[in-house]
């Protein structure tokens, strides 16, 4: 039975990829370290504040620049 939510052609690509393997190791948990942006002006001048980022505004900044280069 196939799942309605994944047309078969990417299922059948999915299934032809596998997996690979990975020791214990790679597998340990990192916390992401933080990532702190300065607070900016109306004139693109620092403050000298700065706030901590989350990590999926860091991930959508990393996608962004990707994007652009």
């Amino acid at each position: 039975m196939r799942d309605p939510f994944v047309p078969a052609a990417l299922a059948d690509r999915l299934r032809q990829k596998g997996r690979e393997a990975r020791s214990r190791a790679a597998l340990v948990y990192e916390p992401a370290k933080p990532v702190f942006a300065e607070l900016l002006d109306t004139r693109g001048h620092g403050t000298g504040q700065f706030v901590r980022l989350s990590q999926g505004m860091v991930e959508a900044i990393t996608r962004g620049t990707k994007a652009e280069g």
